[in-house]
C-alpha cells in the first residue's frame, strides 16, 4: 500500500484536531476530487511500520482527538489489509482517541453487507474504526461549507454501534437543519454576493434581505442553501518606484 500524504494537524475531517492520512488507490474517480493524484495506487510513498510509528509518534499529544484516513479510498482491498495493522496500533497505544474513516463506499451494501462477511481484515479494520463517513462524492451536491463531508449525500455511521446492532447506525453531522429538504430541488445553489441591491437601489445587508432579493431571480426548482460573500479582484497597473539614479530628476531615490 501506499499513501500519499500525511497531515500532522487536521480540523476539518473529525471533531477535534487530528492527524490525517491520505492512502493512494481509488477506482471511483468522482467528478470534482480534489485528490487526483491519490487515485493512482503507485502514488506517493510506501506505507510501512515506520510510517505507523510516525503517526503513533504525531498522535501523542493530548490536544490530538484521533486518526482520520482518507484518499484515494481506504476500503480498497489491498488497502484495507494495508490499514488494518495501523488501525489496531493506534487503538492499543491510545483506546481514547477516535478513528475515523472516509470511503466512497456504501455502508449497508459494500461495506457491513458484503466486505464484513467476506473478509476477517474487514472486520478487524471495522472493530477498530470509530466513525465511517461514507458515500462517493457528488458534484452536483456539494456544498462548500458542509461539516466534515464534501456533499450531502454523504452519510456519517457510528460503527461501533452498528457492528453491535447488526444494522447501521447513522448519526447527525450537526448542520442537517440547514439542508434537510434540499433534495427536494435539483439543483440547490449556494449563493455568492458582492453585494444585493433592493427595489429603492439600497444595499441589502441582512443574509434575509439577500435571500428575498435572490429569490426574485432564481429559478423555480432551485433552492438557496447557503450564503458565502465573494470578493472581487481587481488588477491594478504596477507603478514604478524609480526610474533610475541621476535620469530623471523627479525619481524617488
Amino acid at each position: 500500500m501506499n499513501y500519499a500524504d500525511i497531515k500532522t494537524v487536521d480540523i476539518q475531517d473529525g471533531t477535534g484536531v487530528r492527524v490525517s492520512i491520505y492512502v493512494s488507490g481509488c477506482h471511483f474517480h468522482c467528478k470534482g476530487c480534489h485528490n487526483k493524484e491519490a487515485w493512482d495506487f503507485n502514488y506517493g510513498k510506501k506505507f510501512e511500520d515506520s510510517t505507523i510509528d510516525y503517526i503513533i509518534d504525531l498522535m501523542k499529544p493530548g490536544y490530538i482527538s484521533g486518526l482520520s484516513i482518507l484518499g484515494g479510498e481506504p476500503l480498497e482491498i489491498i488497502n484495507q489489509q494495508g490499514l488494518v495493522k495501523l488501525v489496531e496500533r493506534v487503538k492499543e497505544v491510545y483506546p481514547e482517541k477516535t478513528i475515523w474513516c472516509y470511503t466512497g463506499y456504501d455502508f449497508e451494501k459494500d461495506v457491513y453487507g458484503k466486505m464484513y462477511k467476506e473478509h476477517d481484515f474487514t472486520k478487524k479494520l471495522l472493530e477498530n474504526i470509530d466513525i465511517m463517513v461514507d458515500g462517493e462524492f457528488v458534484e452536483e451536491k456539494k456544498i462548500v461549507d458542509l461539516k466534515f463531508r464534501g456533499s450531502t449525500n454523504q452519510k456519517k455511521i457510528d460503527v461501533k454501534a452498528s457492528l453491535k446492532e447488526g444494522k447501521t447506525v447513522q448519526l447527525k453531522f450537526g448542520d442537517e437543519a440547514r439542508y434537510e429538504n434540499i433534495e427536494e430541488t435539483k439543483n440547490p445553489k449556494v449563493l455568492f454576493f458582492h453585494e444585493f441591491k433592493d427595489k429603492n437601489n439600497e444595499i441589502a445587508k441582512e443574509e434575509h434581505e439577500v435571500i428575498a432579493i435572490a429569490n426574485q431571480v432564481i429559478a423555480e426548482n432551485e433552492k438557496i442553501v447557503s450564503i458565502q460573500p465573494a470578493y472581487e479582484v481587481k488588477e491594478v497597473e504596477e507603478k514604478i518606484a524609480a526610474k533610475g539614479i541621476g535620469i530623471d530628476k523627479d525619481s524617488n531615490l
